[in-house]
């Protein structure tokens, strides 16, 4: 005769699915005849408490992971408003002081060498969208390119046949998208801009916007 054993297959469930059991067996086991409460290894306490500890732990792991996603929307803004007045004062600097390699070293932004085209430029890579909390609003970002002079940057929805539309041209490798219509998904991408002209464009990203 086949023995008959309980299937837990703990390591395939997730925590929901864990307390979602644990609440069903200890319901299960109240008033249960067959396995009188006096005989229960470990006793009703210790599964309550290994119980009632997930749930509090799960509880705190999800208030944490929203508050470390709103700390990560912030630390983008920041992060975008620093790309933005950073550029601005180098900006600044060359104006105030064009061509002079020792006025503009001094200033401790790195110096670069204006040659002639470089060739073509390659696709940025790690675009990626990021939903912010305003309404209608992405950021997107992706890794600067070595020789970009600026970066073009494109639009759709994310459907079939839906035509690429212009959004900007930025001197950086991030910029801030609004007007989208809330719950639409949109596909992204973006090229680098350079001497010789515009490199290859980006794998697609995707982003709902809120």
């Amino acid at each position: 005769m086949k023995k008959i054993k309980i299937k837990l297959e703990l390591q395939k469930k997730t925590v929901a699915e864990k307390l979602a059991m644990g609440k069903t067996h200890t319901t299960s086991m109240d008033g249960n005849i067959h396995f009188p409460a006096a005989t229960r290894v470990p006793d009703d306490a210790a599964v309550q408490l290994a119980q009632s500890d997930l749930t509090k732990a799960d509880a705190e792991a999800d208030a944490a992971e929203i508050v470390w996603k709103e700390k990560i929307l912030i630390r983008n803004d920041k992060e975008a408003a620093w790309d933005v007045t950073f550029t601005a004062r180098a900006n600044n600097c060359e104006s105030v002081k064009p061509n002079d390699p020792a006025a503009l070293q001094s200033t401790g932004f790195p110096l670069r060498t204006i040659g002639g085209p470089i060739g073509d430029l390659p696709a940025p890579g790690d675009l990626r969208a990021t939903p912010r909390k305003t309404a209608g609003e992405i950021d997107l970002r992706c890794d600067t390119v070595k020789g970009a002079g600026s970066y073009e940057w494109e639009c759709r929805l994310h459907t079939d046949g839906a035509a690429w539309t212009a959004i900007k041209t930025s001197l950086t490798a991030t910029i801030r998208v609004t007007g989208l219509t809330p719950g639409a998904l949109y596909a992204f991408r973006v090229r680098a801009i350079g001497a010789a002209g515009a490199g290859d464009w980006s794998d697609e990203a995707t982003g709902r916007a809120p």
